[in-house]
């Protein structure tokens, strides 16, 4: 299996997505309501939205857990 390369090291980032990674931000309200906002994590890495608590989209991709 090809591993992407990256700028960070893939054993840094949570296993879960949440917004203790250092690479998460916060949806704008707009995007998918200011009531709403908590549930989506936005990745500046992979640039895409990801539902929080789920396995983070980078370590899937090189499927490493």
């Amino acid at each position: 299996m090809k591993r992407k390369k990256t700028k960070y090291e893939i054993s840094e980032l949570p296993l879960y997505c949440d917004f203790t990674c250092q690479f998460a931000e916060f949806a704008p309200p707009e995007s998918v309501g200011a009531c709403r906002k908590d549930i989506a994590v936005y990745c500046l890495i992979t640039k895409k939205f990801n539902n929080k608590h789920t396995i983070c989209m980078v370590r899937k991709e090189v499927g490493e857990k």
